[in-house]
């Protein structure tokens, strides 16, 4: 394929990538799964670039990969029965009526390095847990993007209750992680649930209002 080629296609997909929130106040019947078509969201994570190594005392409390990010996926079924968990407990507010529709949810997490000291604060503000933040949420733009390439409705939630105490115990995430990014995953047929938008998508600001050239 022609390189323009490549570039046409690859700013037709970052142009169709917007934000879909589906919900509805009753759960979806759990459609069939495609365990592939999920893989193939996640591997796309897996290309995302990043510049350290996750801490060697981190990996060896749950999974042992290098990259300064995480994936913990839910599909139809765990989702209908996180949102019943979430409403059991007085939840209120959209997040049971995303996980009412979503065919998959992803949690996103990243990993800190350990603090020299303990305090108040969820990590230490160094360059490299900057970079690592950086890493992974270029893991998750790249899951939007094979996502919108599949077609596939989506939505990069900050997470809500999902990134409570209680949910990362319920799912068996390490509390030494840090949620960036909830991802839901909807069916292609949404006529029946109520969606939203993002809303910042038709006010962004020209590209001349945020890049400009240097001459030295």
């Amino acid at each position: 394929m022609p390189t323009n080629t490549r570039l046409k296609n690859l700013n037709e997909i970052l142009c169709q990538r917007v934000t879909t929130k589906a919900m509805d106040e009753q759960a979806w019947p759990v459609p069939p799964q495609d365990p592939q078509l999920l893989d193939r969201i996640i591997a796309a994570a897996g290309e995302a670039p990043f510049h350290k190594p996750a801490s060697r005392d981190l990996r060896k409390i749950d999974l042992p990969g290098i990259q300064p990010w995480r994936c913990y996926t839910l599909d139809a079924r765990q989702c209908r029965k996180l949102r019943q968990h979430l409403l059991d407990a007085g939840d209120t507010t959209k997040i049971p009526k995303l996980l009412a529709v979503a065919d998959y949810l992803i949690q996103a997490t990243w990993l800190p390095n350990p603090k020299e000291s303990p305090d108040e604060t969820l990590f230490e503000p160094s360059i490299q847990n900057m970079e690592h933040i950086a890493g992974a949420s270029a893991a998750i733009q790249n899951m939007l993007l094979a996502a919108t390439a599949l077609e596939i409705p989506n939505y990069w939630s900050s997470g809500g209750a999902l990134r409570s105490p209680e949910v990362f115990e319920l799912m068996g995430i390490p509390s030494s992680q840090v949620l960036l990014g909830s991802l839901f995953l909807f069916p292609k047929e949404l006529s029946n649930a109520t969606l939203k938008s993002g809303s910042l998508r038709p006010s962004r600001s020209p590209q001349t209002d945020w890049a400009r050239s240097i001459e030295l």
